[in-house]
């Protein structure tokens, strides 16, 4: 069978340089505090790979062309950070470090867990809930991959207890920003 000769110039559409990632955070809108956003994923993340449509997602599209329903990203989490409990309905979510330690939770109430040491890897299921944290005392990195069913990666939800927390710290304006960019407070309810 054969091959391609892809030249250096047409292979740099392949290429992503991490110093060169845009971070996600500058995809969220100006009203959402930094804070608020953190709570909802981790302190700071960089889309490698994902297909074109991404760019109304919380990552974005990223410099590598990829398939739908499927995006790599690179989540930096400072000591103790990480998102609040969610699920993704029909995304698998694998998880592998790449430098600190990060403790994994699952369950409705994040009530199992796991630690991941340098390049540990865990593939969390589609519609079970979960969170990740850095239990390091230094900056961590996950290498995260997502691959989703129809709705594209678009189905991630958190418990309406988020809700609350959310409110109590930023108040309402806070929370209906975050609905308005696409967050959802669904997860466990009928």
């Amino acid at each position: 069978m054969k091959t391609k000769n892809i030249l250096p110039a047409d292979m740099e559409l392949h290429i992503a340089r991490y110093n060169d990632l845009t971070p996600n955070k500058s995809r969220t809108a100006a009203n959402i505090p930094p804070e608020a956003r953190e709570m909802m994923t981790a302190r700071e993340t960089k889309t490698v790979i994902a297909y074109e449509g991404a760019k109304d997602t919380p990552w974005g599209d990223g410099p590598i062309a990829g398939p739908k329903s499927f995006a790599v990203v690179i989540a930096e989490c400072g000591p103790g950070n990480g998102p609040g409990l969610h699920v993704h309905q029909d995304t698998t979510e694998t998880f592998t470090c790449i430098k600190g330690k990060f403790c994994i939770e699952w369950g409705d109430k994040g009530e199992y867990s796991t630690e991941l040491n340098l390049f540990d890897t865990i593939s969390v299921p589609p519609g079970v809930m979960r969170r990740f944290h850095n239990i390091s005392k230094e900056s961590g990195l996950l290498y995260v991959i997502l691959q989703g069913g129809e709705k594209n990666l678009r189905d991630v939800e958190f418990p309406p207890s988020m809700v609350e927390e959310l409110s109590s710290k930023f108040g309402d304006n806070v929370v209906n920003e975050l609905k308005g960019v696409g967050y959802s407070f669904q997860a466990g309810l009928d």
